[in-house]
C-alpha cells in the first residue's frame, strides 16, 4: 500500500554521522580550556592557603619563641626552616621523631623521604619525593616547592649590604627574614627578630614559591631540578636549600649551569601562569606578576633597606 506511513526512520548518512563528530569536538576544544583553567585557579588558591599555614605557623613560632622567626639555613645538612615549622601545623609527631643533635647529618633522618602536603604546591607537575638518584644522593628526599626570602645583596645605588661569602653558590646577605646560619662555622645562628624589620611586616617578603630548572642543557635540566628535600637547612658548606637572595625576576629563564648563576641566586617561580605566591611577614598571601619592577621586588625583600616602595595593589 503505496504512501502508508509506516512509523520508521532512515538511519544517519555518513556525512550527517561526521558532520556530528565535527560539532563535539569543537564544543569539547572550546570546553577544554576553561576547564583547564578552572583547574589552575583551584590550584591557585591551594597553594595560597599551602603558605597561608606556613604563615600562620611562622607566627605561632614567634609566639612560642619570643619574637624571632624560625632559623633560616642551617649548613652542613642540619635542619632549616621547614623543619622548624612543623610542630605548627599539626606535624608535632614528624617533628618529634626528627634527629635534632648538633652533629646529625639529615641524610640518615628516618623522615627523609616523609611527604609534607603543605610544603608541595599543587600545580607541581614532577615528582614530590626522588629516590634512588644514582649520580646525586643530596637530591634524594621529600621535596618543598616554597622557599624563604633571603634579602637583597645592593641597594638602589649600588651600594652592597653585608653579606657572608660563597664563592661557589653565591653570597647570601643578613637582610632577609630568613638567613643563612653556619653553627659550625664562623656565622653563628641569629634567626630574625622582629623589630628588625624595619620596613614593616605588609611590606617585606617571607616566602615564596621555588621551582626552578635549568632551561638549557644544564646538569639541573630534569626533575628536580634546583628544588630540595625540605629536611635539608643546606648542603656540605654554604649551599641554601631553605631560602633565596631576591637577585632575578620572577620567573627568571636562567640557567644555574650555562649562565653561571649561583644556586642561593637563583629565581623564584611557579608553574602558575604569569607569576607567583608570596607570603608576606605579616601572615598575608600576594600573587606577584612576573611584570612587577625589579627594584619593587628586590625592595620588598629586605627587611631594613628604608626604601620608599610599597606592596603593589
Amino acid at each position: 500500500m503505496s504512501g502508508r506511513d509506516t512509523g520508521l526512520r532512515g538511519a544517519f548518512t555518513l556525512v550527517e554521522l561526521l558532520v556530528v563528530i565535527a560539532i563535539i569536538g569543537i564544543l569539547i576544544a572550546l570546553l577544554l580550556p576553561a576547564v583547564q583553567a578552572a583547574r589552575e585557579a583551584a590550584r591557585r588558591i591551594q597553594c595560597t592557603n599551602n603558605l597561608k599555614q606556613m604563615g600562620l605557623a611562622m607566627h605561632n613560632y614567634l609566639t612560642s619563641n619570643p619574637e624571632y622567626f624560625p632559623p633560616g639555613a642551617n649548613g652542613h645538612y642540619k635542619h632549616g626552616l621547614f623543619s622548624y615549622l612543623l610542630p605548627y601545623m599539626e606535624q608535632q609527631p614528624v617533628f618529634d621523631g626528627l634527629d635534632r643533635s648538633p652533629d646529625h647529618d639529615t641524610h640518615f633522618d628516618p623522615h627523609r623521604y616523609t611527604e609534607i602536603e603543605i610544603y608541595i604546591c599543587p600545580s607541581y607537575p614532577g615528582p614530590h619525593v626522588i629516590e634512588n638518584n644514582p649520580i646525586y644522593d643530596w637530591m634524594n628526599g621529600a621535596l618543598v616547592t616554597y622557599q624563604g626570602v633571603g634579602g637583597r645583596l645592593a641597594d638602589i645605588n649600588g651600594t652592597a649590604y653585608p653579606t657572608d661569602p660563597c664563592s661557589e653558590y653565591g653570597e647570601t646577605p643578613r637582610n632577609g627574614i630568613f638567613c643563612w646560619e653556619d653553627p659550625l662555622g664562623t656565622n653563628k645562628a641569629r634567626p630574625c627578630k622582629l623589630a628588625a624589620i624595619t620596613d614593616g611586616l605588609s611590606n617585606t617578603l617571607a616566602l615564596g614559591e621555588f621551582v626552578h630548572k635549568d632551561k638549557g642543557s644544564g646538569d639541573f635540566n630534569a626533575w628536580p631540578g634546583n628544588v630540595r628535600p625540605w629536611i635539608y637547612g643546606g648542603d656540605y658548606s654554604c649551599g641554601n636549600y631553605t631560602t633565596k637572595v631576591i637577585v632575578h625576576p620572577i620567573n627568571a629563564p636562567v640557567d644555574r649551569t650555562d649562565d653561571t648563576v649561583g644556586y642561593n641566586h637563583l629565581p623564584m617561580g611557579s608553574y602558575h601562569p604569569g607569576g607567583c605566591n608570596f607570603l608576606l611577614g605579616d601572615g598575608s598571601v600576594r600573587f606577584l606578576p612576573e611584570t612587577l619592577n625589579r627594584e619593587t621586588y628586590m625592595a620588598l625583600a629586605s627587611i631594613d633597606g628604608g626604601e620608599s616602595e610599597q606592596m603593589p595593589d
